[in-house]
């Protein structure tokens, strides 16, 4: 794959994705500008690694084995060293010895596009880049809809109330997210990289079988209710997580205890959320049935409030645990075309983004989950078949975890990415929960 002709793949995939040279303005909600005139190019770069990538592959990729790493931005946007400009797209391009492979990393923030726009991209970089391998003179055409209008246009003209719980994650006010709120989004970004170091983060990834999925699902009641994979998965990771809290809760002093607590205020004594992020497109009928697919930012976050102290008992208690599946089950069904919309129409009101986003940041006694199985990155053949592996930052933002795909090949699971203050990191090694149903893989 010569770095030539990669480089020219991704200028004429650019092309399709013009919004990714476009310029962040910080105006009411935001919004991108795409000037023909003044772009905003993405950075790119290529190292050369003294290392092949039969190393890599016989340390089953971990970041570890890796001298150069190839992740040259943080899990939240800041300004560009080279021009002070946020880049809407960073790409490095990691060439492993003797030309024997490379490592892609490839950053777009949310400001742009979510999940299914980033992979929408990738598979247009591939294809481009296999066209021009193989000496395809024409190359497949593809339309892509960015304009937030469309988003908008599908939403319902009738919504109801806030339920309760989207209440509290929306409409909470804090001073934190005054602050945010008028910050300038480079400013804000080097704001919340730098609060993030106060908590650092541990990443680690494990192999949860379908095997092991399937046997929970035989033990756990849930009132006849079909359970997902997706709603084990959650629950097995937020029984994880919160069992760390209750021990910690265990172990502590009262004034470290109460220190921690008022840390939180914006969840109750002893609770417990997982926010879910959710794919909004196929419950908007407009957007479902459009011919052109819009890959703008699509995604909802859907709270599922818990208890420490049940979600902690779920791994010994198949009650528990099936009462926990029930509520992220409920939440998932619940989550319709006036769900969005009431959403929708609040987040259009006056900073309502920056406190979500406080709240997400101060809140401990918490877990994002992000399910990443249907993204189909696993498709993107840049000439040399599927990818061998594909995953996300060492380490990313604290208590955040998705749940990634398995290569084609082991199509018999998923693997979890878990990325927790070192602490509770601890606490998810010694689980016997955890380390019973799934396997540790770095």
């Amino acid at each position: 794959m010569p770095s030539e002709q990669l480089r020219n793949s991704f200028l004429r995939a650019l092309q399709d994705f013009p919004i990714l040279a476009g310029h962040l303005v910080a105006q009411g909600r935001g919004y991108i500008v795409v000037d023909k005139n003044n772009l905003n190019m993405p950075e790119y770069i290529e190292s050369q690694s003294p290392i092949s990538y039969e190393f890599v592959e016989k340390a089953k990729f971990n970041w570890d084995a890796m001298p150069i790493q190839p992740s040259t931005v943080s899990a939240v946007p800041t300004k560009s060293i080279t021009d002070g400009k946020i880049k809407l797209i960073n790409v490095h391009v990691v060439r492993f010895r003797n030309n024997s492979g490379i490592a892609l990393f490839v950053n777009m923030p949310h400001y742009v596009v979510d999940g299914i726009g980033y992979s929408a991209f990738m598979k247009r970089w591939a294809e481009v880049n296999k066209c021009m391998q193989d000496g395809h003179a024409q190359l497949p055409h593809r339309e892509y809809a960015f304009d937030r209008a469309v988003q908008t246009s599908a939403m319902p003209e009738i919504t109801p109330p806030l339920s309760t719980s989207c209440s509290r994650i929306y409409k909470t006010k804090t001073l934190l997210g005054y602050i945010l709120s008028w910050l300038s989004p480079e400013t804000r970004g080097t704001l919340l990289v730098e609060g993030n170091k106060l908590f650092s983060a541990s990443g680690h990834i494990f192999y949860v079988s379908k095997n092991a999925i399937d046997k929970i699902r035989q033990q756990v009641t849930c009132d006849g209710q079909r359970l997902s994979d997706n709603d084990i998965l959650t629950t097995m990771i937020s029984h994880t997580v919160a069992k760390g809290f209750y021990d910690e809760q265990e172990n502590a002093g009262i004034f470290k205890s109460t220190t921690r607590s008022l840390m939180s205020s914006f969840l109750r004594p002893g609770e417990f959320i997982s926010l879910m992020t959710m794919d909004i497109r196929p419950r908007l009928k407009k957007l479902s049935q459009r011919s052109t697919q819009y890959l703008g930012g699509c995604i909802t976050g859907l709270p599922v409030f818990n208890t420490i102290n049940r979600l902690a008992q779920a791994g010994t208690n198949p009650a528990a645990f099936g009462t926990s599946c029930l509520l992220v089950r409920k939440a998932v069904n619940n989550l319709d075309e006036k769900y969005i919309g009431a959403v929708d129409k609040t987040l259009r009101g006056s900073n309502c983004y920056a406190h979500s986003l406080a709240l997400a940041v101060t809140t401990r006694e918490k877990i994002i989950v992000t399910n990443q199985t249907r993204f189909g990155l696993y498709d993107c053949d840049f000439g040399a078949g599927a990818p061998k592996w594909i995953g996300p930052l060492p380490n990313f933002v604290t208590n955040y975890s998705s749940i990634l795909p398995t290569n084609p090949l082991d199509n018999q699971g998923y693997y979890v990415y878990m990325s927790l203050e070192k602490d509770l990191m601890s606490s998810v090694l010694q689980n016997e929960f955890w380390s019973t149903h799934s396997s540790f893989v770095f």
